[in-house]
This record gives structure tokens, C-alpha cells and sequence, in this order.
């Protein structure tokens, strides 16, 4: 099964592209779904739980990147998951192109997608009826953490750039030396060298 679909995000492409593959900034926005801490290999656990019809069913799986190239804004990502209370699985591709559209981006998904189990026995247009709103919901929520992280980011800077520069701080003078002690044996030299010319030079003015 293979779903097209699209949306528009607040922020440029090179911008939208390092978001929309920060899954962890991602994971808040996939309804019903929760994301955990990835391994060493970059892959994530992740659970979901979906409503096909009058089935609600939840899935235990992972999430990772399999590809990504900034310089044409393409991405990949692949998940495997299993029923929680089930034999059904479920195995997906998504791809993503992100391209400039006015000030922001348009980001366009096609989601190739295997099925089997409850959800399998649905039927193709359920499957993609559900799909198509989780995308719709999903966007909405990625448009508004995208605009709100860019709002904040300027509004920050705005902050730093009415902020008085800062003067430079004075230049700091070494603290005096403190003085030496005088010597009491320099002195008392001194004294008997006044005495003793004195007294072999009496006519001699004293110093």
C-alpha cells in the first residue's frame, strides 16, 4: 500500500529539514503516539495505538532513519511494529522531500506501507482514510511547534540585540608593593658612620 501525502511548515527548508528528522521533537506530534530513548544504532522503540473503524489497536515497534541527504532535503524512515494483543505487524517506509514554499516549506510524504492482521482485513480505503487524518493532525501539530520554536528563537534574539552592550570592564591596577621594613641594623650603622666621622673630622659639617 502506498499513501502520498503532504503539508506546509513555518520555517525554512534547511530548518524544517533538521526538525523533521529530530524524531524526538517529532514524537509529540504522532497521535497516540510515544517515542523512547534510541540505542547505539539509532534506533528507537515506539509505541502507537490507532482506531481502524470499531478496532482500536495498539503496536510495539521501532522507528529509525534510513537515510537522509541535506543537500536535497530527502530523508527516509523505516518502522516495524507488532500488535500488542494481536499477530498482525506492520512494516513502513516514509519518505520525505522538504522544498521551499513562499517564506516556508512544503514537505512532501509517501508512506509505503505492509499490513496484516486486524488491520489488513479492514480494507485498503479505511487504512488510508485513517492514514490521511494521522498526517493531517500530525502537520497541524508540527506547524505549530515549528512556529512556535521559531518565534522563540527570535524573539530571543531580538532580546539579546536591544540589550545595552556591556562595558568594558576597567583595567585592573596592580596593588602596590607594600613597603619594605626598615632595618634596625642599616640604621644603626648608618648612625655610628654620622659618629665616628664626627668625631675624626670635627670641622666637617654632620651628614
Amino acid at each position: 500500500m502506498e499513501i502520498e501525502s503532504g503539508f506546509s511548515v513555518p520555517a525554512a527548508p534547511d530548518a524544517a529539514f533538521r526538525f523533521l528528522l529530530d524524531l524526538e521533537r517529532v514524537a509529540p506530534c504522532i497521535p497516540g503516539g510515544t517515542l523512547g530513548a534510541p540505542n547505539a544504532e539509532g534506533v528507537y522503540p515506539a509505541t502507537v495505538t490507532v482506531r481502524l473503524g470499531p478496532m482500536k489497536l495498539g503496536y510495539d515497534g521501532t522507528i529509525e532513519i534510513a537515510d537522509s541527504d541535506p543537500a536535497t532535503r530527502t530523508a527516509t524512515l523505516s518502522a516495524r511494529a507488532r500488535e500488542t494483543r494481536g499477530n498482525g505487524t506492520v512494516q513502513s517506509t516514509i519518505s520525505m522531500r522538504i522544498s521551499a514554499e513562499g517564506d516556508g516549506s512544503a514537505v512532501a510524504v509517501t508512506t509505503r506501507m505492509e499490513l496484516t492482521g486486524r488491520a489488513a482485513s479492514m480494507g485498503r480505503g479505511i487504512v488510508e482514510d485513517v492514514a490521511r487524518k494521522l498526517v493531517g493532525e500530525m502537520a497541524t501539530c508540527l506547524a505549530a511547534r515549528i512556529s512556535a520554536e521559531s518565534n522563540g528563537s527570535a524573539q530571543a534574539a531580538e532580546a539579546v540585540a536591544s540589550e545595552p552592550a556591556t562595558a568594558p570592564a576597567p583595567p585592573q591596577v596592580p596593588p602596590a608593593a607594600p613597603a619594605k621594613p626598615v632595618s634596625a641594623l642599616a640604621l644603626l650603622g648608618h648612625l655610628l658612620r654620622v659618629r665616628l666621622r664626627a668625631l675624626l673630622h670635627p670641622g666637617r659639617r654632620k651628614s
